[in-house]
């Protein structure tokens, strides 16, 4: 298994010294969670998904043309889009693991693919059935409320599988990384978008005050260890790093959007580039990663 980047020479993982991670939870604890999501999700509404809007919405706001805001994380989203094969999803059979409200599996739907979308909470379920079918894509998405320790797929079904910002919940569960790479084809690969692994001091501060606001619904900081350990059943594993000073980003909130903020913001990413390709051993403090699993 390697530590790679998205745009620099990858940086080994290796010799670092591992944190022992939280203890796997039980069945029950994961429902209490899956109750605490469903009072998050109670009160989302039912939104039609295009493939025009989503990616609209989706595209890294740096990027996005006069008129549109774009994503906060839009880069790191399009390259794991990319990691997946968006392009070529005609026909494939694609999980969206821990779906939420659905969009992600309906853009994917949208782009001809026959998607599963799995999450624990019923409730995001049941607005990503209605977001479906608002969206015409209800006889090509079907969506069920499981457990991820116990999946109800058979073996060798999925091309490919996309998670977004759940791997640091999910990697608690001793039976889930197993689970997902049971249900994938020989050949596929699991992307997961997902936060920062936990080098970066001035990132945990900000990342735990945020926590705390939905600390029922569980999940803590992620280490390599974390990552191998819930990939011990597939073949490979590459970590792609993403925003270093442009990791500054998330202190902007709204303002991000604002010319002199993007201007600022601009310069961050072009020295990002520069730094991160002539000191690659700063990728362990980037504030976002892609991690992929391949099964061969």
């Amino acid at each position: 298994m390697t530590f790679g980047a998205s745009s620099a020479p990858g940086v080994s993982g290796g010799g670092e010294a591992e944190r022992v991670g939280a203890p796997p939870v039980s069945r029950n604890l994961a429902a209490e969670r899956a109750k605490a999501y469903d009072a998050v999700y109670r009160g989302w509404t039912v939104k039609r998904v295009t493939r025009e809007s989503y990616e609209a919405a989706t595209r890294f706001f740096l990027d996005a043309p006069p008129g549109q805001t774009g994503h906060l994380d839009g880069n790191e989203l399009g390259f794991a889009f990319q990691r997946l094969g968006v392009d070529r999803l005609e026909g494939r059979r694609i999980l969206d693991y821990c779906c939420g409200a659905g969009r992600s599996s309906i853009y994917f739907a949208l782009r001809g693919a026959l998607v599963w979308g799995c999450d624990r909470s019923p409730e995001a379920v049941r607005v990503a059935r209605r977001s479906a079918i608002e969206s015409g894509v209800g006889d090509r998405v079907q969506f069920a409320a499981v457990d991820v320790q116990e999946l109800s797929f058979p073996s060798d079904f999925f091309d490919a599988v996309f998670c977004q910002s759940a791997l640091h919940i999910v990697a608690d569960y001793p039976a889930a990384g197993r689970e997902l790479a049971r249900v994938l084809k020989p050949g596929g690969r699991a992307v997961f978008c997902e936060e920062a692994l936990g080098h970066n001091p001035v990132l945990e501060v900000v990342r735990a005050r945020r926590r705390r606001k939905h600390k029922d619904c569980g999940g803590r900081t992620l280490r390599m260890g974390d990552l191998r350990r819930f990939g011990d059943a597939f073949s490979r594993m590459q970590v792609y790093p993403f925003n270093l000073l442009l990791q500054s980003k998330q202190f902007f909130g709204r303002r991000a959007h604002r010319p002199w903020a993007k201007a600022f913001l601009r310069v961050c990413r072009a020295a990002d580039a520069v730094i991160l390709g002539t000191l690659p051993f700063l990728k362990r403090y980037c504030g976002k990663v892609v991690v992929e699993y391949v099964k061969e």
